[in-house]
C-alpha cells in the first residue's frame, strides 16, 4: 500500500495518475461538497499570571538616567517586582518609575533596599492597587493564589545568592515547583517546594488594581 500511494502521489507530478489508475482498474471518487475539517482549540484565559513577563535588574532601558542604572540596579528588586505585577495587569512602567515612588515615600534607598514591608502597600496605592500582606501563607496557599491567575510577590533570603534579601514574583506551580519570575542575575525561574521554603522569608503580597 504504502508503494501503491508513493507511486500515486509522484504520478500528480509527471502526468502519469491517468496510466496507473487505469492498469490498476481503480476508480478514484471526489465529493462534490467541500470537506471543511474542525479544529477544537482550547485557550487557556489569559491572567495577570500568565501575562508576567520577567524583568532584568541589569537592563538600560529599566531607568530613566546612567546613574539610576549603575546604582540602583543593585537593590531594585522590590521596585521590579511590583512593576513586574502591575504590568501584567496592563500598566507600562518601567523600574525607575515605581523606585522613585519607594524613594519619595521613604520606603526603600539604594543601600538597603525595601526598608520595611508595608512599602509594598504604599507604592502600590500610589499606582491605583491596593495590596493584600501576609506573614501566614502556607507554599501550597501561594502557589495556589498564582495558579488561580494571581502573582504573588515574596521575599527570600540566601547565604549564597541573596544574602541580603531578595523579592520575586511567583506566577504559579505544581506538587513539586514553583515558578518564579526573578530580576536578579541568577535568574531562578523555578525550585522545588523544599528549596523556596528554605529561603522564603514568610512575607507574601497580592496586587489588585483598584479598578477590576
Amino acid at each position: 500500500m504504502l508503494g501503491l500511494a508513493l507511486s500515486i502521489q509522484n504520478g500528480l507530478a509527471d502526468g502519469t495518475l491517468h496510466t496507473i489508475t487505469k492498469n490498476l482498474n481503480i476508480t478514484i471518487f471526489q465529493s462534490s461538497q467541500p470537506q471543511t475539517v474542525q479544529l477544537a482549540t482550547h485557550r487557556a484565559p489569559l491572567t495577570p499570571s500568565s501575562q508576567l513577563a520577567r524583568i532584568d535588574s541589569a537592563a538600560r532601558n529599566q531607568y530613566h538616567t546612567d546613574y539610576q542604572w549603575q546604582v540602583w540596579a543593585y537593590s531594585s528588586c522590590s521596585g521590579i517586582a511590583m512593576q513586574m505585577v502591575m504590568n501584567a495587569h496592563g500598566r507600562h512602567l518601567i523600574a525607575a518609575d515605581v523606585l522613585e515612588v519607594e524613594d519619595r515615600l521613604g520606603v526603600w534607598n539604594v543601600n538597603l533596599g525595601l526598608l520595611r514591608d508595608d512599602g509594598i502597600a504604599l507604592t502600590a496605592d500610589h499606582f491605583g492597587f491596593d495590596a493584600s500582606l501576609s506573614h501566614s501563607q502556607t507554599v501550597q496557599e501561594v502557589v495556589a493564589i498564582a495558579n488561580k491567575g494571581r502573582p504573588v510577590i515574596v521575599s527570600v533570603r540566601d547565604s549564597s545568592y541573596f544574602p541580603g534579601g531578595h523579592l520575586f514574583v511567583i506566577h504559579g506551580g505544581d506538587g513539586g515547583s514553583v515558578y518564579i519570575a526573578d530580576s536578579s542575575p541568577a535568574n531562578f525561574t523555578r525550585m522545588t517546594h523544599g528549596r523556596f521554603a528554605g529561603m522564603w522569608q514568610g512575607f507574601s503580597a497580592v496586587l489588585t488594581p483598584r479598578s477590576a
